[in-house]
């Protein structure tokens, strides 16, 4: 779920320009010994390419299963990918914030995802480096976005409105005594979008974009842009790759100019004086720069941040949850203790307090946690400006890239214990913890990346996550049709590069 700083694209889709730089880039100098070590390809020059194309970034999880190395080298005709698999180096590229940097990431992506003009890149890449100091639209915007998606009124506000229209979906689904069957996953992708649905269906308009767009939400006016955003993301990487796009990207670039003018409506029609906290510094900063005219389509880049990621997230923890008979009694019981009821006449009604699941519901939070941990298939990436030396140790030259993907940290037993590869919903309880052996790393955690770059909407995240899965704990039962209440946890859906949280391969009914 990493983003860079002004939050416009999620570091999971930004990785992918790291795939076409590396593909396209593979000529350099040649290896120093001083560099972490060679992992040699079987096919000479362009083994590591061929890789590249065939498993995407899911490439530097395998080797990094295969050659548990805390950093090795991936070089073809001298061009290099540094792939970092230690929490202490992780660290230590964090610390080196100025010569091993996510900006030029940045500057190839954004004209690629946002279709503006010259004038608003050259805004976006004016001081970009931060080397005349703290100003600019990336820097300026970024300061607000962590201030509006810090824990809060703000963020309390946002949680808010999310609870009081996710009750407006759910209610339905216990209106038959028989029960209502879905798919899961297209559930809780309309439930975390929002669209408006036929009258007598059992879904309602909902989602978690009102949270951030306010009353004015165009998702939640134009049913069709949900499908429209999905359509876009399905296609996202051949725009990124940029061979063709109106061509190869046919449906996804259509879609995108179908949201680009709904936004643009939105803004037009003041749609960020009534939205949220988030979506007001992202507009005054906008207007700051010069590039007002611009939001509409800087704001895929935020739409990509809170969808994508969070949307397979809920999916994940529901089936985490409802496949574990105690693990579901277990959080019931916990969620009743931030439970209020207030009675009617003959109606009650129960809310939930959000604001107490910190002290008060910590077995939610860790499962939230221990969701992330076994389903990020992320990968953080930084760009060589300077030869550097890591940690007294490698030497990293200019020019290259540095890729540090998620999972291979998330199932180290030397920070997560022998257990690694297995769901275990306590893992992150503060007992759990005490041995020292199992001491939890701070740069071991990477569902929000890190550094520079640590997701400011990491907060929001959480809370929604959270209080949508104790709304659906705390009311329903949820089975798979035809089991006998059997559930299979489906695999994660391999091909999507842009999601650092990805959707279940396949749905469940």
């Amino acid at each position: 779920m990493e983003t860079q700083n002004f939050g416009t694209v999620a570091i999971s889709v930004t990785a992918v320009a790291v795939l076409v730089i590396t593909a396209n880039y593979f000529l350099g100098p040649t290896y120093d010994p001083r560099e972490p070590p060679v992992i040699h390809q079987k096919v000479p020059y362009i083994g590591h390419v061929i890789g590249l194309l065939q498993y995407g970034l899911r490439y530097f999880e395998l080797l990094s299963t295969k050659y548990p190395l805390p950093v090795f080298t991936l070089q073809t005709l001298g061009r290099k990918v540094y792939v970092v698999n230690s929490p202490d180096l992780i660290s230590a590229v964090q610390k080196n914030a100025k010569t091993l940097t996510f900006d030029p990431f940045v500057s190839f992506v954004s004209p690629r995802i946002f279709d503006a003009g010259d004038h608003a890149m050259a805004v976006i890449n004016d001081n970009l480096d931060g080397e005349k100091g703290q100003w600019g639209l990336l820097s300026d915007v970024s300061r607000g976005m962590h201030t509006a998606l810090a824990p809060g009124e703000s963020l309390d506000w946002m949680t808010r409105t999310m609870l009081n229209k996710l009750e407006e979906s759910i209610e339905p689904l216990g209106e038959n005594d028989d029960g209502t069957e879905i798919d899961l996953y297209r559930w809780v992708r309309k439930a975390f979008t929002v669209a408006g649905t036929e009258a007598g269906r059992y879904m309602a308009p909902v989602d978690i974009s009102l949270q951030v767009y306010g009353p004015k939400n165009p998702f939640n006016h134009n049913p069709e842009l949900e499908d429209a955003f999905w359509d876009f993301e399905s296609d996202i990487t051949m725009i990124i790759l940029g061979i063709a796009p109106s061509i190869t990207a046919r449906k996804g670039c259509k879609a995108r100019n179908k949201f680009i003018a709904a936004l643009k409506e939105y803004v037009n029609d003041n749609g960020p004086e009534t939205g949220s906290d988030l979506i007001k510094v992202r507009y005054e900063g906008n207007k700051k720069y010069g590039v007002a005219e611009y939001t509409a389509n800087f704001e895929i880049g935020n739409l990509i941040g809170v969808l994508i990621n969070a949307t397979p997230t809920f999916f994940w923890i529901l089936t985490h949850i409802y496949s574990r008979p105690t693990l579901l009694a277990q959080l019931r019981a916990e969620i009743a203790n931030v439970t209020d009821s207030a009675t009617s006449g003959h109606i009650t009604t129960n809310s939930i307090i959000v604001s107490k699941f910190q002290p008060h519901c910590p077995l939610l939070l860790s499962t939230y946690q221990e969701t992330l941990r076994l389903q990020t298939h992320n990968t953080s990436s930084r760009w060589v400006t300077k030869d550097t030396v890591l940690a007294d140790q490698y030497l990293l030259k200019a020019g290259n890239v540095i890729q540090m993907p998620g999972y291979p940290v998330h199932t180290l037993p030397s920070i997560w214990g022998p257990d690694v590869t297995s769901f275990n919903p306590h893992r992150f309880l503060k007992p759990e913890r005490k041995d020292k052996s199992t001491k939890q790393h701070p740069a071991s955690f990477r569902s929000f990346g890190g550094g520079a770059t640590l997701c400011p909407g990491r907060h929001f995240a959480a809370a929604e996550i959270c209080a949508a899965a104790a709304m659906m704990v705390s009311r329903f039962e949820i089975e798979p049709v035809g089991t006998g209440g059997e559930w299979s946890v489906p695999d994660w859906m391999k091909g999507k590069v842009a999601s650092g949280i990805p959707p279940p391969e396949q749905d469940i009914r």
